[in-house]
């Protein structure tokens, strides 16, 4: 026995460290293999998977204590290919400014994405073909291990899909219940909305086959491509560039967003026709019923993602600061037929009229007798006193038009202050400031940005959104003025109040008013205001800011906007310079006389 148990351990040396525990890694799988001949559907794949994800975890770890060599070759590859695929990696910024226009192109590795999609659903829809009762087949007659591999890839788009399916509803269904129900506990009508949609969902699968989701995955695809080819107004891009040194490109925002939309539905519809290819055939599904019950949960949440994604379009086309919403007028007094008549000529001026008392963000005319108007009044008192005759000019149109921007400004101030009191809870010790852009739609509230060295840096969004302080037609009035001022985004310096930015920004509407929107805001313009030293620079590629005495906001170098810093004022160079001492009154000694 001593003779034997002195041989062992000499014996186990003539193999490396490690290599038992491939070998016995390689039987795992050996045996996987022919166990996976014997199965008979995707139920019994599913635990040959999760024994696959084991040995998996089971190599992790064991490379994790030990490594080991041909791991180590593995993640060699890995990196190379990698490093290869990082060739496909683009430089991007963003193009607030759009003038002058850089060339349009969409990115080469979009159009090969779109032809692997292609690829896809053909070889999908041929094993479909070829194969009616299930494509694992392929996996019992091939390699089964690599068809596990599919498997599970396969499984974990499907529940991502299913995840994602419905949380998006509920988040939407959870917002309304906020809305009706205020800040109470709604945890109770959350479950129920989450278990309730879920069972209806469960009931349609299990019923319907999936053929017509399919059908709108398809129309999603088509929709998109509509709106990429659409030519894009005054809005934002993606600047692009493959490279340092390449040329750089420009895509508009619009394309950005339509090419999302049409990837997500191409990979839905591939994704389903993989999953559940023989429910749309009217096959038997014997072989795969665990991944065809999935595929049919996945595909009918595809009906409430599209219903919100329309909810979340309208809305946000609704609430488009770039676009133009007409002003209401309410009218008071007189009859109804004047009333009548006073509606159709305000609708000739492109504005909304409504009957009855007028409120804060409403324009009001007030229908009076002839003697009694105050149309060319100087300093008129409002509701504005009109007559019908008055209504024929054009003197009531430019009064209520001026009515009009002075009521939004109010209403921005008012909501400039709620926005910077609320945020100021966000500020860090080590300083920074605040990126204010409401006239954009996608920006949705204040972004922070501290200084470096911060210890506790404060979220990239603070405060609360622009579309919950700002009514929707000041957020657009103030899009047309910084539009016609070329001013795209502000930065704010910690300790800028509120009352500073806002005697910043009446420069801004004092030079939109002034030169009815035909000249951009200068340095020179903001000059003699106390306190503050306001800064425009043109962030574009090769131009970032530099001081030496205000603080260097970062920003990305490949991108073009036009920047108005407003920081506090340091008078020139911010050194502390004691205040000359003057000796006339101080009292000098009395020599005494002896």
């Amino acid at each position: 026995m001593k003779i034997l148990t002195s041989a062992l351990p000499r014996s186990t040396r003539l193999l490396p460290s490690g290599c038992w525990f491939t070998l016995l890694v390689l039987g795992c799988v050996a045996g996987l293999e022919v166990a996976g001949r014997h199965a008979a559907n995707d139920a019994h794949d599913g635990f040959a998977a999760f024994a696959l994800l084991a040995v998996g975890a089971a190599v992790a770890v064991r490379h994790r204590r030990e490594p080991l060599a041909w791991v180590q070759r593995l993640a060699g590859w890995a990196r190379r290919l990698g490093a290869t695929a990082a060739a496909f990696r683009y430089d991007h910024g963003f193009d607030l400014r759009g003038t002058p226009p850089f060339p349009r192109r969409t990115p080469p590795l979009v159009w090969t994405v779109l032809a692997a999609m292609g690829l896809w659903a053909a070889l999908a829809g041929l094993a479909w073909a070829v194969f009616p009762t299930g494509w694992r087949v392929v996996g019992t007659y091939g390699s089964y291990v690599a068809y596990l591999v599919g498997l599970l890839l396969l499984w974990a788009a499907l529940l991502a899909c299913t995840f994602v399916g419905v949380f998006v509803p509920v988040t939407v269904i959870d917002r309304w219940l906020k809305g009706w129900v205020g800040e109470t506990d709604r945890r109770g009508a959350e479950l129920a909305a989450v278990v309730g949609y879920a069972v209806l969902v469960s009931a349609v699968a299990w019923v319907i086959p999936p053929t017509a989701v399919l059908g709108v995955c398809a129309a999603v695809a088509l929709g998109a491509a509509v709106a990429y080819v659409r030519p894009g107004g005054d809005s934002a891009a993606i600047l692009w560039r493959a490279g340092t040194g390449s040329p750089v490109f420009a895509l508009p925002l619009h394309r950005v967003i339509a090419l999302v939309v049409g990837l997500a539905a191409v990979v839905m519809f591939n994704v389903l026709l993989t999953a559940c290819g023989g429910r749309l055939t009217g096959a038997s599904d014997e072989a795969m019923p665990v991944t065809a019950l999935l595929g049919a949960m996945a595909a009918w949440l595809v009906p409430g993602l599209v219903l919100v994604g329309l909810y979340w379009l309208v809305t946000a086309l609704r609430t488009d600061p770039a676009r133009r919403t007409r002003p209401t007028v309410a009218v008071t007094g007189g009859d109804r037929a004047d009333q009548r008549a006073a509606a159709g000529r305000l609708r000739l001026w492109s504005c909304r009229a409504r009957h009855g008392s007028r409120d804060g963000a409403t324009v009001g005319v007030e229908l009076v007798q002839p003697e009694r108007s105050e149309a060319t009044e100087f300093d008129p008192r409002w509701p504005l006193k009109v007559s019908l005759s008055d209504l024929a000019g054009d003197v009531v149109r430019e009064r209520l038009v001026r009515r009009d921007e002075i009521q939004l400004r109010r209403q921005f101030f008012r909501g400039l202050g709620k926005l910077f009191r609320r945020a100021s809870a966000f500020k860090g010790p080590g300083g920074g400031g605040f990126w204010f852009a409401p006239h954009w739609w996608f920006i949705e509230c204040l972004g922070r940005e501290d200084s470096d060295g911060a210890e506790e840096a404060a979220p990239p969004l603070v405060g609360p959104p622009y579309s919950r302080v700002l009514p929707v037609r000041c957020r657009q009035h103030l899009h047309a003025v910084l539009r016609a001022t070329r001013v795209d985004m502000f930065f704010v310096e910690d300790g800028v109040d509120h009352r500073k930015l806002e005697k910043v920004i009446r420069v801004l509407l004092e030079l939109y008013d002034v030169h009815g929107g035909r000249r951009a805001a200068e340095e020179l313009h903001f000059r003699g205001l106390p306190k503050v030293r306001v800064m425009i620079h043109d962030y574009e590629p090769g131009n970032p800011f530099r001081s030496d005495v205000y603080p260097e906001p970062k920003f990305d170098d490949l991108s073009r906007v036009r920047v108005l810093h407003v920081f506090r004022d340091r008078g020139g160079h911010e050194e502390l310079i004691e205040p000359p001492f003057d000796f006339s009154f101080t009292p000098a000694p009395v020599g005494l006389v002896g």
